[in-house]
């Protein structure tokens, strides 16, 4: 039903929608970058937490248009990616599609005004600009689980919990994208709190996805449906048992939470005047230690690397691990004939009445 070009467009587009949304936050509650006239001439004259949320929102929409791509490859047809943005009525497809190119529309904007000079934007724009980029992340993070939630044809998609996953999955991997880019920026006082404020906000995110996670499995577990009970067996021993074990367990949440609290021990340790430890200093107003020089983060870039690594891994294992467990499910599809027979029903394309695979056209359901 959906193959690897799938997930790897749930993956990419989840990252960059989240990417482009914590970018966006920081930008506007903290950094508030110069825009216009007022900003320099150069990327590379500017502040280390106005180069951070540059990189990040460049990478953010790059891997928005890889998403893309992969989307693009998988309809196969120039006609099909069409009737994505022109069905008829109101679909997920089409309002994610829609979603999909005004994100990656504004995303470029953004990263275009962040590395170009372009004295006739103001910052009113780019704070515009900014607003509705975390609107239109929230709705491509969402709408890959609300259509994964509306085929009938696989119940263990029907779970409310699906596209409270992504949601919180994109989150997560956004942060870690962030958190990657700050190994290209120096530290200094307004980057190192800000990144304590980053790892922190993450480990809350990875908290909730943890129970989300949780309660997803539980709910399947607890079904006397025999199709989700063979998508369960294939979650958790079968195929999908490597990306959701090793992936989203292991990576995306296990390890990244260890890192994080660890980095928070850290800090209780140094008793550095962290946010969140009486609050008497800002985002602008932490010293930088002088042991810090880089990342921006004032993080071991091994730990750095460590933690986006893992992260984004564990977003890929998830959207792996839910795809592969609801894949080609036989058992869920059958219909029972009157004289006893059985044939293979195609709701959304799986199989044909000779039980053999058909490719579907579901971006157009």
């Amino acid at each position: 039903m959906f193959g690897e070009l799938v997930a790897a467009y749930l993956f990419l587009a989840g990252t960059g929608a989240g990417g482009i949304a914590a970018a966006s936050l920081v930008d506007l509650l903290v950094v508030r970058a110069p825009c216009g006239a007022a900003s320099a001439a150069s990327v590379a004259d500017t502040s280390p937490a106005e180069r951070l949320v540059a990189y990040a929102s460049a990478t953010s929409a790059s891997a928005l248009v890889a998403g893309a791509a992969c989307l693009i490859a998988d309809v196969g047809r120039a006609d099909r990616v069409l009737a994505l943005f022109f069905t008829p009525g109101f679909t997920f497809m089409n309002v994610g599609a829609w979603a999909l190119t005004a994100l990656i529309t504004v995303g470029a904007a953004l990263a275009l005004v962040r590395f170009l000079y372009l004295p006739w934007v103001g910052r009113a724009a780019v704070a515009v600009l900014e607003v509705a980029a975390v609107a239109l992340a929230f709705v491509v993070a969402v709408y890959a689980g609300l259509l994964l939630q509306g085929l009938a044809g696989v119940r263990l998609w029907s779970s409310g919990w699906v596209p409270v996953l992504f949601v919180l999955s994109a989150a997560s991997c956004g942060c870690a994208l962030v958190a990657g880019c700050a190994l290209f920026v120096e530290a200094d006082g307004r980057t190192v709190a800000l990144g304590r404020a980053i790892l922190r906000s993450d480990a809350v995110v990875v908290g909730a996805e943890a129970l989300a996670g949780a309660l997803f499995l539980a709910g399947a577990a607890g079904s006397d449906h025999p199709g989700v009970a063979a998508s369960v067996e294939r979650l958790l021993h079968g195929s999908a048992a490597l990306p959701w074990w090793c992936g989203f367990v292991l990576c995306g949440l296990a390890a990244p939470l260890a890192i994080e609290a660890a980095f928070w021990l850290r800090e209780r340790r140094r008793g550095s005047g962290a946010i969140g430890s009486g609050g008497a200093r800002s985002l602008r107003e932490v010293d930088v230690p002088a042991a810090f020089s880089a990342p921006a983060f004032a993080v071991p870039p091994v730990a750095l690397v460590a933690l986006a690594a893992l992260v984004l891994a564990g977003g890929a294992g998830l959207r792996w691990a839910v795809v592969e467990a609801g894949e080609q499910r036989p058992l869920e599809l059958q219909e029972v004939e009157a004289d006893g027979s059985a044939h293979a029903a195609n709701p959304a394309g799986g199989y044909t009445e000779d039980g053999e695979r058909e490719e579907p056209s579901l971006w157009l359901s």
